[in-house]
Protein backbone atom coordinates (compact mmCIF):
# COMPACT_ATOMS: atom_id res chain seq x y z
CA UNK A 1 0.00 0.00 0.00
CA UNK A 2 2.83 2.15 0.81
CA UNK A 3 4.75 1.68 -2.36
CA UNK A 4 1.33 2.65 -3.70
CA UNK A 5 0.82 6.00 -2.51
CA UNK A 6 4.63 6.67 -3.26
CA UNK A 7 4.10 5.67 -6.76
CA UNK A 8 0.99 8.03 -6.80
CA UNK A 9 2.71 10.97 -4.78
CA UNK A 10 5.67 10.82 -7.71
CA UNK A 11 2.90 10.44 -10.95
CA UNK A 12 1.29 13.61 -9.39
CA UNK A 13 4.66 15.40 -8.61
CA UNK A 14 5.44 14.40 -12.22
CA UNK A 15 2.82 15.63 -13.79
CA UNK A 16 2.45 18.85 -11.85
CA UNK A 17 6.38 19.61 -12.90
CA UNK A 18 5.01 19.17 -16.52
CA UNK A 19 1.95 21.45 -16.40
CA UNK A 20 3.71 24.30 -14.50
CA UNK A 21 6.31 24.09 -17.24
CA UNK A 22 4.36 24.14 -19.86
CA UNK A 23 1.64 26.59 -18.43
CA UNK A 24 4.84 28.57 -18.28
CA UNK A 25 6.17 28.19 -21.51
CA UNK A 26 2.68 28.74 -23.08
CA UNK A 27 1.76 32.13 -21.06
CA UNK A 28 1.03 35.03 -22.74
CA UNK A 29 4.32 37.51 -23.12
CA UNK A 30 3.67 41.42 -22.26
CA UNK A 31 5.48 43.30 -24.58
CA UNK A 32 6.09 47.00 -24.19
CA UNK A 33 4.43 49.25 -27.13
CA UNK A 34 5.91 48.42 -30.44
CA UNK A 35 6.62 50.12 -33.70
CA UNK A 36 5.40 47.55 -35.60
CA UNK A 37 1.73 47.74 -36.20
CA UNK A 38 1.71 43.92 -36.72
CA UNK A 39 3.11 41.07 -34.98
CA UNK A 40 3.04 37.66 -33.85
CA UNK A 41 5.82 35.47 -31.22
CA UNK A 42 5.83 32.25 -31.32
CA UNK A 43 7.60 29.45 -29.36
CA UNK A 44 9.35 26.55 -30.93
CA UNK A 45 6.14 23.68 -31.20
CA UNK A 46 4.30 26.99 -32.58
CA UNK A 47 2.16 28.41 -29.71
CA UNK A 48 1.35 32.05 -30.18
CA UNK A 49 3.07 33.70 -26.75
CA UNK A 50 2.14 37.68 -28.51
CA UNK A 51 0.20 38.57 -31.07
CA UNK A 52 -0.62 42.25 -32.31
CA UNK A 53 -3.10 42.22 -35.63
CA UNK A 54 -2.03 39.28 -36.86
CA UNK A 55 -5.26 38.64 -39.25
CA UNK A 56 -4.79 41.98 -40.77
CA UNK A 57 -3.91 41.58 -44.41
CA UNK A 58 -0.69 43.48 -45.20
CA UNK A 59 1.91 43.74 -47.76
CA UNK A 60 4.81 41.46 -47.12
CA UNK A 61 7.89 43.31 -49.00
CA UNK A 62 10.52 41.13 -49.11
CA UNK A 63 9.53 38.71 -46.45
CA UNK A 64 7.88 37.39 -50.03
CA UNK A 65 11.30 35.65 -50.72
CA UNK A 66 11.06 33.31 -47.88
CA UNK A 67 8.42 31.68 -49.95
CA UNK A 68 10.93 32.57 -53.17
CA UNK A 69 13.49 30.97 -51.77
CA UNK A 70 11.83 27.66 -50.06
CA UNK A 71 9.68 27.11 -53.37
CA UNK A 72 13.24 27.69 -55.50
CA UNK A 73 15.18 25.25 -53.35
CA UNK A 74 12.62 22.10 -53.02
CA UNK A 75 12.59 23.25 -56.85
CA UNK A 76 16.21 22.57 -57.25
CA UNK A 77 17.73 18.71 -58.22
CA UNK A 78 21.56 20.27 -57.93
CA UNK A 79 22.43 23.32 -56.50
CA UNK A 80 25.44 23.98 -58.32
CA UNK A 81 23.79 23.62 -61.62
CA UNK A 82 24.72 27.12 -63.10
CA UNK A 83 22.36 29.76 -65.04
CA UNK A 84 23.08 32.92 -66.48
CA UNK A 85 21.57 36.45 -65.14
CA UNK A 86 19.76 37.98 -68.35
CA UNK A 87 20.16 41.63 -69.36
CA UNK A 88 16.71 42.13 -69.44
CA UNK A 89 16.64 41.12 -65.49
CA UNK A 90 19.00 43.72 -64.41
CA UNK A 91 17.30 46.18 -66.60
CA UNK A 92 13.93 45.42 -65.13
CA UNK A 93 14.62 45.45 -61.83
CA UNK A 94 17.02 48.08 -61.84
CA UNK A 95 14.19 50.55 -63.77
CA UNK A 96 11.91 49.92 -60.85
CA UNK A 97 14.49 50.89 -58.34
CA UNK A 98 14.40 47.49 -56.63
CA UNK A 99 17.16 46.08 -54.04
CA UNK A 100 20.09 44.36 -55.40
CA UNK A 101 22.75 41.79 -54.94
CA UNK A 102 24.84 42.91 -57.14
CA UNK A 103 24.68 40.76 -60.00
CA UNK A 104 25.83 41.71 -63.51
CA UNK A 105 24.08 41.02 -66.95
CA UNK A 106 26.05 37.82 -68.33
CA UNK A 107 27.23 36.17 -64.78
CA UNK A 108 27.15 32.49 -64.60
CA UNK A 109 25.91 31.88 -61.45
CA UNK A 110 24.98 29.06 -59.14
CA UNK A 111 21.36 28.59 -57.58
CA UNK A 112 23.34 28.31 -54.41
CA UNK A 113 25.13 31.73 -55.59
CA UNK A 114 21.23 33.30 -56.33
CA UNK A 115 19.65 31.60 -52.69
CA UNK A 116 22.04 33.81 -50.63
CA UNK A 117 21.32 36.66 -52.85
CA UNK A 118 17.72 36.41 -52.40
CA UNK A 119 17.93 36.16 -48.12
CA UNK A 120 21.00 37.87 -47.50
CA UNK A 121 20.97 40.32 -49.91
CA UNK A 122 17.16 40.47 -50.93
CA UNK A 123 18.29 41.01 -54.51
CA UNK A 124 15.87 41.43 -57.01
CA UNK A 125 18.33 40.38 -59.92
CA UNK A 126 18.69 37.23 -57.60
CA UNK A 127 14.82 35.93 -57.32
CA UNK A 128 13.97 37.03 -60.65
CA UNK A 129 16.90 34.67 -62.58
CA UNK A 130 15.89 31.74 -59.73
CA UNK A 131 12.22 32.28 -61.23
CA UNK A 132 13.56 32.17 -64.82
CA UNK A 133 15.78 28.99 -63.79
CA UNK A 134 13.23 26.93 -62.24
CA UNK A 135 9.83 27.94 -63.69
CA UNK A 136 10.98 29.73 -66.85
CA UNK A 137 9.39 32.53 -66.17
CA UNK A 138 8.34 34.70 -63.31
CA UNK A 139 4.87 34.33 -63.71
CA UNK A 140 5.12 30.69 -63.76
CA UNK A 141 7.09 31.02 -60.75
CA UNK A 142 4.28 32.83 -58.54
CA UNK A 143 2.18 30.07 -59.77
CA UNK A 144 4.30 27.65 -57.67
CA UNK A 145 4.57 29.87 -54.39
CA UNK A 146 0.71 30.37 -54.51
CA UNK A 147 0.29 26.66 -54.77
CA UNK A 148 2.49 26.36 -51.79
CA UNK A 149 0.91 28.67 -50.28
CA UNK A 150 -2.42 27.07 -50.37
CA UNK A 151 -0.56 23.72 -49.41
CA UNK A 152 0.28 25.24 -45.93
CA UNK A 153 -2.77 27.17 -45.24
CA UNK A 154 -2.36 30.28 -45.78
CA UNK A 155 -5.81 31.64 -46.76
CA UNK A 156 -4.98 35.47 -46.89
CA UNK A 157 -2.12 35.21 -49.12
CA UNK A 158 -1.16 36.03 -52.77
CA UNK A 159 1.53 36.51 -54.63
CA UNK A 160 1.91 38.46 -57.71
CA UNK A 161 5.85 38.52 -58.05
CA UNK A 162 8.84 36.89 -56.55
CA UNK A 163 10.36 39.42 -55.13
CA UNK A 164 8.03 41.50 -53.13
CA UNK A 165 7.89 44.64 -55.26
CA UNK A 166 4.41 46.40 -54.42
CA UNK A 167 1.43 45.40 -55.67
CA UNK A 168 -2.23 46.05 -54.24
CA UNK A 169 -2.86 42.19 -54.73
CA UNK A 170 0.19 40.76 -53.65
CA UNK A 171 -0.66 40.27 -50.09
CA UNK A 172 -0.72 38.06 -46.29
CA UNK A 173 -0.64 38.60 -42.97
CA UNK A 174 1.96 37.91 -40.21
CA UNK A 175 0.03 34.60 -38.91
CA UNK A 176 0.25 33.51 -42.42
CA UNK A 177 3.79 34.46 -43.01
CA UNK A 178 4.66 32.47 -39.46
CA UNK A 179 3.23 29.58 -40.73
CA UNK A 180 5.66 29.89 -43.76
CA UNK A 181 8.80 31.14 -41.86
CA UNK A 182 8.15 27.98 -39.02
CA UNK A 183 7.71 25.55 -42.51
CA UNK A 184 10.82 27.19 -44.37
CA UNK A 185 13.43 26.93 -41.32
CA UNK A 186 12.64 23.01 -40.94
CA UNK A 187 15.02 22.72 -44.26
CA UNK A 188 18.63 22.62 -43.22
CA UNK A 189 19.62 24.34 -47.04
CA UNK A 190 17.35 27.44 -46.21
CA UNK A 191 18.20 27.79 -42.54
CA UNK A 192 21.91 27.41 -43.42
CA UNK A 193 21.51 30.39 -46.00
CA UNK A 194 19.26 32.81 -43.29
CA UNK A 195 21.54 32.33 -40.25
CA UNK A 196 24.59 33.50 -42.60
CA UNK A 197 26.27 37.18 -42.46
CA UNK A 198 28.25 36.75 -45.67
CA UNK A 199 28.86 34.33 -48.89
CA UNK A 200 31.26 35.22 -52.05
CA UNK A 201 30.07 33.60 -54.66
CA UNK A 202 30.93 31.30 -56.90
CA UNK A 203 30.95 33.67 -59.99
CA UNK A 204 34.23 34.20 -62.39
CA UNK A 205 34.42 38.02 -60.56
CA UNK A 206 34.22 36.93 -56.63
CA UNK A 207 30.81 38.75 -54.79
CA UNK A 208 30.53 38.92 -51.33
CA UNK A 209 26.70 39.08 -50.16
CA UNK A 210 26.20 40.23 -46.88
CA UNK A 211 22.85 39.79 -44.88
CA UNK A 212 21.23 43.07 -44.84
CA UNK A 213 20.13 42.23 -41.08
CA UNK A 214 23.09 41.37 -39.64
CA UNK A 215 24.92 44.61 -40.99
CA UNK A 216 22.40 46.24 -38.87
CA UNK A 217 22.08 44.71 -35.95
CA UNK A 218 26.06 45.01 -34.79
CA UNK A 219 26.49 44.59 -30.92
CA UNK A 220 23.23 42.30 -30.90
CA UNK A 221 24.66 38.77 -31.61
CA UNK A 222 23.65 36.09 -29.87
CA UNK A 223 19.84 37.70 -29.57
CA UNK A 224 18.88 37.27 -33.15
CA UNK A 225 20.72 34.55 -35.39
CA UNK A 226 19.03 35.01 -38.41
CA UNK A 227 15.82 36.37 -40.13
CA UNK A 228 14.61 38.33 -43.47
CA UNK A 229 14.05 42.13 -43.81
CA UNK A 230 11.62 43.81 -45.84
CA UNK A 231 10.67 47.54 -46.82
CA UNK A 232 8.70 49.61 -49.16
CA UNK A 233 6.80 52.53 -48.85
CA UNK A 234 3.48 50.85 -48.40
CA UNK A 235 4.55 47.61 -46.59
CA UNK A 236 6.96 49.53 -43.74
CA UNK A 237 9.72 47.82 -41.89
CA UNK A 238 9.31 44.40 -41.67
CA UNK A 239 11.57 41.30 -40.18
CA UNK A 240 11.02 37.75 -40.04
CA UNK A 241 13.61 36.65 -37.32
CA UNK A 242 14.79 33.85 -35.37
CA UNK A 243 15.54 34.78 -31.60
CA UNK A 244 17.06 31.85 -29.41
CA UNK A 245 17.20 32.65 -25.56
CA UNK A 246 18.62 30.35 -22.95
CA UNK A 247 18.10 27.52 -25.22
CA UNK A 248 15.14 28.16 -26.41
CA UNK A 249 14.18 29.34 -30.45
CA UNK A 250 11.10 31.92 -30.88
CA UNK A 251 10.12 33.58 -34.21
CA UNK A 252 8.94 37.02 -34.38
CA UNK A 253 7.50 38.20 -37.35
CA UNK A 254 6.60 42.01 -38.01
CA UNK A 255 5.67 44.12 -40.15
CA UNK A 256 4.75 48.28 -40.68
CA UNK A 257 7.32 49.61 -38.59
CA UNK A 258 7.78 53.50 -39.51
CA UNK A 259 10.42 54.51 -40.99
CA UNK A 260 12.70 53.49 -44.69
CA UNK A 261 15.13 51.25 -45.06
CA UNK A 262 17.84 53.69 -44.41
CA UNK A 263 16.30 55.20 -40.98
CA UNK A 264 16.92 53.60 -37.66
CA UNK A 265 15.68 49.99 -38.13
CA UNK A 266 12.42 50.18 -35.89
CA UNK A 267 11.62 46.25 -36.72
CA UNK A 268 14.67 45.20 -35.16
CA UNK A 269 14.58 47.23 -32.15
CA UNK A 270 11.09 45.05 -31.97
CA UNK A 271 12.77 42.34 -32.19
CA UNK A 272 15.07 42.91 -29.27
CA UNK A 273 12.48 44.10 -27.51
CA UNK A 274 10.88 40.78 -27.62
CA UNK A 275 14.25 39.19 -26.63
CA UNK A 276 14.71 40.92 -23.56
CA UNK A 277 10.60 40.30 -22.64
CA UNK A 278 11.18 36.72 -23.07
Amino acid sequence: MKKFVLFCCICGAAFLFYYLDNTSENAQIELPTLHSKNALLLNEKGDVLYEKNADAIIYPASLTKIMTAIVAIEGSVNLQKQTIVEPQTITKFTAQNASMAGFKAGDFVTMEDLLYGTLLASGADATGTLADAIAGSEEAFVTLMNNKAQELGMDNTHFVNASGLHDDAHVSSVRDLSKLFRYAIENPTFYQILTSKSYITHVPNELTISSSLFMKIAGADGAIVGGKTGYTPEAGLCLASIIEKNGKRYLFITTNAAGQAWTPPQHIEDALTAYEAI
